[in-house]
């Protein structure tokens, strides 16, 4: 259901809590916009382009007015996430970086 179809909608159908807060993807953060909780995109990845992530939506993406770049991953956050795709791989019988 997430936001419904905006404002309040999701306390007049009786769903608990606020619904999604924020969607992380691969390219950027979009979060809801206040007035309609239309997700929008208010962070990009480092190096990632608004063409990247137009291409890569399947609906028409809108983006906040000021858009931010996240930080980069530190050194231990990498280690952290190469172990766990290393880990998850060889749980599903493959080698880490296979498609």
């Amino acid at each position: 259901v997430g936001h419904g179809e905006g404002g309040d909608s999701r306390k007049r159908l009786g769903l608990p809590g606020a619904g999604p807060v924020g969607i992380i993807t691969d390219l950027c953060i979009m979060e809801p916009e206040t007035d309609t909780n239309e997700f929008v995109v208010t962070t990009l990845h480092p190096g990632v382009t608004r063409e990247q992530v137009i291409a890569a939506t399947g609906w028409e993406i809108r983006f906040a007015d000021t858009v931010v770049v996240s930080e980069e991953p530190t050194e231990v956050e990498l280690t952290a996430l190469r172990d766990l795709e290393a880990r998850t791989a060889a749980a599903h019988g493959q080698v880490a970086g296979e498609a």
